[in-house]
């Protein structure tokens, strides 16, 4: 089996990939650099202890980050715990996908796995919209390259700026109301928040369909996907696990006869 970790500024979701190339199970913990090797390794072997053959039946680790300084924390608490190396996924031309965008060197693993992941599971001009701290636009051509996109901050981040700038807002719950005129402060809040993501999103990506493809497939992923992207007219698929596959996948291309 191959254990696999995206990395994000917030949260880290680690997934493993059995012999049928599944995400099996996948779990999530907070990206913090103040963590101890010791005190994620002992997660880690929590975690996988509960799978058949335990931690002794992975083959390999595979991780997209954009948070070095937790890398380094989690492939410690890898090598340690578990006697196995990290492997970080970064862009090579061994993917198979190239980089048509300006800084190339300044694409996140993340879309560049978003772009992987899309390009082998819905073959096709797409859009990756992906619900994480930020909530970026991966661009994907069909020959699986990357375009380029958008970024725009994500509920969390917007929410917590809000409350932080002002004295007497009230924190509030994830909801969507029925209704588009709020009758309470808390109803305000959640259609500024909620409502306006979506309306975000829809926006974006019609401007991208109109600026580039109007048939290019969108695809949800992120830790907030399943919550928001239901309520997005323009989402077509919703998949959790994209940005794993794409590290799984490009694991499989770089490292060819490691697994």
């Amino acid at each position: 089996m191959l254990l696999l970790a995206d990395i994000g500024n917030s949260e880290t979701l680690l997934g493993v990939r059995n012999a049928r190339g599944e995400i099996e199970r996948r779990w999530r913990t907070r990206s913090d650099p103040r963590s101890t090797p010791d005190e994620i390794g002992v997660l880690l072997r929590q975690w996988l202890e509960a799978l058949p053959g335990g931690a002794s039946s992975l083959e390999a680790f595979c991780a997209a980050s954009v948070v070095p300084n937790y890398t380094h924390v989690l492939a410690e608490a890898a090598e340690r715990h578990l006697g196995i190396g990290l492997r970080e996924f970064r862009w090579s031309p061994e993917l198979g996908i190239g980089l048509e965008v300006d800084e190339p060197e300044r694409v996140g693993a993340d879309r560049v796995a978003n772009a992987l992941g899309a390009h082998l599971a819905y073959p096709g001009p797409a859009i990756v919209v992906d619900f994480g701290t930020a909530t970026t636009f991966d661009v994907v051509s069909a020959t699986g390259n990357f375009l380029g996109g958008a970024i725009a901050a994500g509920i969390e981040v917007a929410a917590a700026s809000l409350f932080g700038r002002t004295a007497l807002l009230p924190r509030i719950a994830l909801g969507f109301p029925d209704s588009a005129i709020g009758k309470s402060t808390v109803q305000n809040l959640q259609i500024g928040l909620y409502h306006g993501a979506t309306l975000l999103v829809d926006g974006l990506v019609e401007r991208i369909r109109l600026e580039w493809e109007p048939k290019a497939r969108v695809i949800a992923t992120g830790g907030l996907a399943q919550r928001i992207a239901p309520h997005c007219a323009s989402v077509n698929v919703v998949d959790p696990d994209l940005t794993l596959k794409g590290v799984g996948w490009g694991h499989d291309r770089l490292h060819p006869t490691s697994i």
